[in-house]
């Protein structure tokens, strides 16, 4: 217990700030913010959200090299000292107001920390699900899958409708029109949990001397039966007693010492 409460200490949480402030970077490299008079926004709302540095001045002046641009220790330390005054934003809406962030700049640099200036919060999140829902009827075209008013057409229901008739009129033309086309085939056996083969049973598997419909056996297939089979086998090494008897005059018509090597006797 002491080991698995450990590693958990161990494991870094998500760094809010730190991500808002590769954020705020990002937005300002796209817009050219270096090159404006109100650069100083973006170092203003960097340093807001880089509270834990232990020199300010010089991290802030390697964010503004980040940016784009380039500020020297006086203008860092009189950045830091205003960031200290002004009131902070912390809200997405809120900091995208400050730094004039809109919804496309927002959705090219994927922020997510960061809101919009011409598209609030809920508007968002229903533009957001209607992307996603986009993107998943996308996948399912490529899957296959067919539009619904496609797939409402063509569908039994619709024919009965046309027609004028139910739909079991329907199946049972088309049941109908089956056994006319493929009279031998009886379409699918039951379940066998044994065996992953299923297919339509043909008159080339069924048995004529039975009724039911079964399988011949192996002799009236031509082949033979497990039995015949091991009996065969079986016959292959039993031997005559002529043959035997020939074997053992033979044994013994040999030297001693050929039989003693023949038996793994010999020295």
């Amino acid at each position: 217990m002491r080991r698995v409460a450990a590693l958990k200490r161990q494991r870094k949480s998500f760094d809010f700030t730190a991500k808002r402030r590769r954020e705020i970077v990002l937005h300002a490299r796209e817009i050219g913010a270096a090159d404006t008079e109100d650069f100083g926004r973006w170092l203003i709302a960097w340093v807001w959200h880089n509270p834990k540095a232990k020199d300010q001045i010089w991290s802030l002046m390697e964010a503004a090299k980040n940016m784009g641009g380039k500020i020297s220790e006086a203008e860092a330390s009189a950045v830091t000292e205003e960031a200290s005054i002004i009131r902070k934003c912390w809200s997405a809406d809120n900091l995208a107001r400050f730094l004039g962030v809109t919804y496309v700049q927002r959705l090219a640099l994927r922020l997510t920390t960061i809101g919009s200036v011409n598209v609030d919060k809920q508007a968002r999140k229903v533009l957001r699900r209607d992307r996603n829902l986009v993107a998943k009827e996308r996948k399912r075209r490529e899957l296959g899958a067919r539009p619904r008013a496609q797939y409402e057409a063509n569908s039994i229901a619709a024919q009965a409708r046309a027609e004028g008739v139910s739909r079991m009129t329907i199946y049972r033309r088309r049941r109908a029109e089956q056994a006319k086309n493929h009279p031998n085939v009886t379409g699918a056996g039951r379940a066998i949990f044994l065996s992953s083969e299923d297919r339509p049973v043909t008159p080339d598997r069924v048995w004529k001397g039975c009724p039911s419909g079964a399988v011949a056996p192996k002799q009236a297939r031509g082949y033979p039966s497990s039995q015949t089979a091991t009996t065969m086998a079986a016959d292959r090494y039993v031997i005559s007693p002529a043959a035997l008897k020939e074997y053992v005059g033979t044994h013994e018509r040999l030297p001693f010492e050929l039989r003693m090597v023949a038996l793994g006797l010999a020295a």
